[in-house]
């Protein structure tokens, strides 16, 4: 059975190629492409670790969905490389894409109907809609390196860039701004009209700026978009794009509200003090679950821990042990501090929504590690064997030489 994906035209075709070639520049590992209809149109989605992009395409009429190998879009929606549209088609595990210059056939496989995720609009979410090119100034003036970085005669170890910009919709306005005085330079600030709800402000990871430059179609009309209070992620959206970006900065304050409500949604046993970590016990396994931040780093980041073992000796066959478990590329580590054996797991914020897995992952892992490493803890704890000392034998003299 041939399934007709449909004629893609150019203009579609770059905007997929665009999203694709800034992933492959950065060394983004992107597994696959999904094509499917929804809404009478043709839908390719596109998923990394902190990007979601889905770009609307013409209409179509086809049912299921497809996951195809980067190379065939890519190769299509390349400039210069096909005169015209595309069509798509899948049959028997192959996609063929068919233009005025020739065929080209890969396999694809089918994969389960995607379920985007939209930002529902409410009191604390703040909205800016304006143009792309609009935008694109406001940003490339607030957020990009000033012309000066890197005009420098001498060699400087302690100029720093900043880890993020500054975000804010308010009183239709959307303002961009960041502080380049680490790097002795200045600040800078940009801002521009926009149609604007609520109001807000976001920290935004820089490495955000190469999927606004590589998506954002200029003549297109933009709704950038963020929740005030929860801000775990932003969204730009237009009639062809929706993109959902976590490369936001979240404080620790706002995390920890945020793993408060996820523990009571989820029944966990827990003890959520102000200011400090949160305990967990599950399966008999007390957790700590500590909100921190890198030095000279404004990311936060959520660790959950436990104590496999007390009371350990730091014998060369534990810590072998430790070494090995730390080797095996798994997400839990182990290390030996004052005599206790800790296992943990670091979670980024957008993460959050597997927390509770994680936390079962934890609990049982302890359990099983506790009866591995209790036997090696003990090791050096054990008296020593005692030694019989060999009695030290007088030393023979040279006899004296009579005359």
């Amino acid at each position: 059975m041939t399934t007709n994906i449909g004629l893609v035209d150019s203009t579609e075709l770059r905007h997929i190629f665009e999203s694709l070639m800034m992933f492959r520049s950065e060394g983004v590992n992107v597994p696959g492409i999904t094509v499917y209809c929804e809404g009478g149109r043709r839908k390719w989605l596109v998923t990394t670790k902190e990007f979601t992009i889905v770009v609307t395409g013409d209409g179509a009429d086809f049912a299921g969905a497809y996951k195809l190998p980067l190379t065939i879009v890519a190769n299509a929606g390349r400039p210069r490389a096909a005169a015209g549209a595309v069509a798509f088609t899948v049959c028997d595990g192959l996609v063929t894409a068919t233009s005025s210059y020739g065929t080209q056939t890969l396999p694809c496989s089918t994969t389960a109907m995607p379920t985007i995720r939209r930002a529902t609009a409410g009191h604390n979410r703040a909205t800016a809609q304006l143009g792309g090119k609009e935008l694109l100034y406001t940003i490339f003036s607030g957020a990009n390196p000033p012309f000066e970085t890197n005009m420098t005669d001498d060699e400087d170890d302690e100029r720093t860039n900043p880890d993020h910009f500054l975000l804010r919709i308010a009183d239709g306005r959307l303002q961009v701004s960041s502080d380049w005085s680490g790097a002795r330079l200045y600040e800078m600030r940009a801002h521009t009209t926009a149609h604007t709800t609520g109001s807000g402000q976001i920290k935004v990871d820089p490495d955000m700026l190469n999927i606004i430059y590589n998506c954002v179609d200029e003549d297109a009309t933009w709704t950038l978009s963020f929740d005030g209070n929860e801000s775990l992620d932003i969204v730009l959206e237009s009639d062809t794009h929706y993109i959902v970006s976590s490369m936001v900065i979240v404080s620790a304050a706002k995390l920890h509200e945020r793993v408060v409500k996820i523990l009571e949604r989820e029944k966990f046993e827990h003890h959520a003090p102000a200011g400090g970590p949160i305990g967990v016990r599950h399966d008999g396994v007390v957790i700590s679950l500590d909100l921190f931040q890198r030095d000279g780093s404004d990311a936060s980041l959520v660790r959950l821990s436990t104590v496999v073992t007390r009371n350990a000796n730091e014998s060369s066959e534990l810590l072998r042990e430790i070494n090995a478990h730390n080797q095996n590329g798994l997400i839990t580590r182990l290390w030996f501090d004052r005599g206790s054996v800790h296992l943990a797991i670091d979670m980024l914020p957008d993460n959050l929504v597997g927390l509770a897995q994680r936390i079962r992952m934890l609990a049982t892992e302890a359990g099983r590690l506790r009866g591995v490493l209790d036997p090696f803890a003990a090791e050096s704890s054990m008296p020593p064997t005692p030694r019989t000392r060999r009695r030290q034998t007088k030393p023979k003299v040279q006899p004296e030489v009579w005359d």
